[in-house]
C-alpha cells in the first residue's frame, strides 16, 4: 500500500515513500517529552528516532525500516534493540494518529520483537514457593515477633508491588503507609522524587498486605532503627542484610535469593504466570515509563488501576502455612520488641 497524500504538514509524499521533516520529529520529541519525567527515556527516544532518520536521510519507507532494523541487531544487545523497537514503533504509531493514515500503522510490521540469544536457564527465577520459604525462614529464625512482623511486611510490600529496593522503598515512610491503607481502596502514592525514573504513580496494596501492613504501622519503633533510618519503613540496609543471613536458595535455580529479586518476582508473576498487561505491569514497577502503554494507565484513575491490579494478583498468597498474623499480634502483646 503507498502512502496517500496527509494533510500533516513536515510531510512530503513521493510515490511509495515519505519524507520527514525535522520540525515533525522534534514535534514528536516535545509531545514524549510533556508526558515523560525520566532523563534515560527521553535519551533513547531521541536516539532511536535521529539515528533512524540520519540513517534513512530523513525517509520513510518500508526498506529503510528493514535496513535500519538489520542495523541496530548487529550492532547493539537485546536491551538496546528493544529500545529501538518500541520507540519507532511508537513514532510510527504517533505519525499514524496525527495523519489517519493506514500506511504508518501498516509499517509498524516490519519491525520484529528482539530475541535474547541464551538459552539457558534464567539465574533469576523466583515464584510463590520462594516467598513461602523466605517468610517461613524470618518466621522460624528472627527473635523477636517485632522483627518478624517487620520483616515478613517488608518482603510482601517488595513481592506484591515490584519497586526498586533502593531508590524507591528506602524512601516510603511509615506515615506514607498509614496514608495508603486508610484509602478506599489501598494504595501508596509514590511521588516523582521517590522514583529512580521520576515517575509519579500509584501502587496498589493488596488485602494479604494490608493487613500485616496495619499492624506493623502500629507497633513501629523508631527507637529501634538507626537514626538516618528512622521514620523509614523498610530500611534497605536492614533488608538487605536479613536476606544475607536468611541464605535461602531459589528452588528452580539453586541461585540465593536476595532482596532485589523480589522485584524480579512480581515482574516473572505478572508475565508468565498472571499474564498481566505490560502496560498495568510497567505502570506498577515504573518500567519503561517512556512506552505509550504505560502512558495510557497513567490516565487511568487510582480505583481503575487497582481494580486491574486486583482482577490478577488476587488469589495470590505468598504466606508460609503456619505463619497466622493473629498468633504474632498475640506474641507482640505478650513481649518487648527489641533490636
Amino acid at each position: 500500500m503507498n502512502p496517500r497524500p496527509s494533510p500533516c504538514q513536515g510531510l512530503e509524499v513521493s510515490g511509495s515513500s515519505v519524507r520527514v521533516k525535522k520540525s515533525v520529529a522534534k514535534e514528536y520529541i516535545e509531545y514524549r517529552r510533556s508526558r515523560i519525567k525520566s532523563d534515560r527515556a527521553i535519551y533513547w527516544i531521541e536516539k532511536s528516532i535521529y539515528d533512524y532518520l540520519n540513517f534513512s536521510d530523513y525517509e520513510i519507507t518500508r526498506d529503510k525500516l528493514m535496513k535500519f532494523q538489520n542495523w541496530y541487531k548487529s550492532k547493539y544487545g537485546f536491551e538496546s534493540q528493544a529500545k529501538y523497537h518500541s520507540n519507532l514503533r511508537n513514532f510510527l504509531e504517533w505519525l499514524y494518529k496525527k495523519t489517519g493514515n493506514p500506511y504508518f500503522r501498516e509499517l509498524k510490521e516490519v519491525f520484529e520483537p528482539p530475541k535474547k540469544d541464551s538459552k539457558k536457564l534464567n539465574p533469576i527465577l523466583i515464584r510463590e514457593p520462594d516467598i513461602h520459604n523466605l517468610i517461613k525462614a524470618v518466621s522460624e529464625k528472627d527473635p523477636t515477633p517485632y522483627l518478624k512482623l517487620k520483616h515478613i511486611s517488608g518482603i510482601l510490600f517488595a513481592a506484591y508491588t515490584g519497586q526498586r529496593p533502593d531508590s524507591t522503598i528506602s524512601k516510603i515512610t511509615v506515615d506514607e503507609i498509614k496514608e495508603a491503607i486508610q484509602r478506599d481502596p489501598p494504595l501508596l502514592w509514590i511521588p516523582e522524587e521517590k522514583d529512580k525514573e521520576r515517575f509519579p504513580h500509584w501502587i496498589p496494596i493488596h488485602p494479604v498486605l494490608r493487613d500485616w501492613l496495619e499492624v506493623y504501622v502500629k507497633v513501629y519503633d523508631p527507637t529501634l532503627e538507626k537514626e538516618q533510618s528512622r521514620g523509614i519503613a523498610f530500611s534497605y540496609y536492614s533488608m538487605r542484610k536479613l536476606f544475607d543471613r536468611l541464605n535461602i536458595k531459589a528452588i528452580h535455580t539453586g541461585r540465593k535469593i536476595t532482596y532485589s529479586h523480589l522485584r524480579k518476582f512480581f515482574e516473572q508473576m505478572c508475565n508468565n504466570v498472571l499474564v498481566v498487561h505490560p502496560g498495568l505491569r510497567d505502570y506498577i514497577m515504573a518500567h519503561n515509563t517512556g512506552s505509550l502503554d504505560v502512558q495510557s494507565y497513567d490516565g487511568k484513575l487510582p480505583s481503575e488501576i487497582y481494580d486491574q491490579y486486583m482482577a490478577a494478583w488476587g488469589n495470590v498468597n505468598p504466606i508460609s502455612e503456619g505463619v497466622d498474623l493473629k498468633d504474632l499480634i498475640k506474641d507482640l502483646e505478650g513481649s518487648e520488641p527489641s533490636p
